[in-house]
């Protein structure tokens, strides 16, 4: 799987998010309000949402090679104010959410395979 521009901006923005602030930030709510509607703004359940983008995160990090190096790209990169939302419908969102999903569970799988849903 390859992700586009977009979507490394944006969940490089939602990763930052995570280990800055505390899953708070515009990209935050852009994944609350495209994806995760419903989910209450405060109390149980008001986080857990953004843990679902861990495979998505995991594809953008995956060519790095230590610990201290995803460390610094985390918590040391500048936050970003302003992401785009980088996915056309929620369907395209959990088409592309899914495809990193089952490169976790097949990491092994030929590159081929692995990029048959490539976006971009």
């Amino acid at each position: 799987m390859i992700l586009n521009t977009t979507e490394a901006r944006f969940l490089t923005a939602l990763a930052r998010e995570q280990n800055q602030t505390g899953c708070q930030g515009p990209a935050h709510e852009l994944l609350r309000l495209h994806a995760f509607p419903n989910v209450p703004r405060k109390g149980p359940g008001s986080l857990a949402f953004s843990y679902e983008t861990v495979p998505l995160i995991g594809i953008l990090l995956r060519e790095t090679k230590d610990l201290q190096e995803i460390d610094d790209f985390l918590r040391g990169g500048e936050l970003d104010t302003d992401p785009k939302w980088p996915w056309s419908s929620d369907e395209e969102f959990r088409a592309r959410l899914e495809e990193a999903r089952g490169e976790w569970r097949e990491p092994n799988a030929p590159l081929a395979d692995r990029n048959s849903g490539h976006i971009g």
